[in-house]
């Protein structure tokens, strides 16, 4: 998934998880809020800077 203005860094994380709605919404779960309450659950877009941040794999980049 490309970076976009919407997601900012999560759009390009290792710990992000988007899932779609069928109503059409898009959601961005952070995961590294299951073992770390600094990071929230549902982060507000776009995000600028994370301490948690982590670059996608290769592989896991065209994961959607």
């Amino acid at each position: 998934m490309p970076f976009t203005q919407n997601e900012g860094l999560c759009a390009a994380c290792a710990h992000a998880l988007t899932t779609r709605s069928s109503k059409g919404s898009t959601f961005v779960r952070c995961e590294l809020s299951l073992t770390d309450a600094r990071f929230p659950r549902y982060p507000i877009l776009p995000v600028r800077a994370c301490d948690g941040y982590a670059p996608k794999s290769p592989a896991r980049a065209d994961a959607v």
